[in-house]
């Protein structure tokens, strides 16, 4: 089995988390973070959703709030966590920052500045 510093050179694992735009706002938004910060899904949840719709977080509604959530916790949290992006608790429902996850969001503006080009 390859190292994870192996891995997360590979084009296709690169394309794997980068190829889906909640993940990429994911991986931007918790990049705002200090490394070793602790966020929780809930507040994350509210943010990607306000960002995706144009909402202030606040005034997501709560079925809006419920996708994100739930595509969070059910799909994106558990990738970023394999790939040793972030930290998931699951059962606190938190996320902590890894240093690992700046390199992917550098990867994901610079690779939307080219399609943007």
């Amino acid at each position: 089995m390859a190292a994870a510093s192996d891995v997360e050179t590979r084009p296709a694992q690169v394309h794997e988390l980068l190829g889906n735009e909640r993940r990429n706002l994911l991986i931007r938004y918790l990049s705002l973070f200090e490394e070793n910060a602790s966020v929780t899904v809930r507040h994350i949840a509210r943010v990607i959703r306000g960002i995706e719709t144009g909402t202030p977080p606040t005034q997501v509604s709560t079925g809006d709030y419920e996708s994100a959530y739930n595509g969070l916790i059910q799909t994106h949290l558990p990738k970023l966590s394999a790939r040793g992006l972030i930290e998931y608790d699951e059962s606190a429902k938190e996320v902590v920052v890894t240093p690992r996850l700046q390199r992917y969001a550098s990867i994901s503006v610079l690779a939307q500045l080219a399609i943007s080009v």
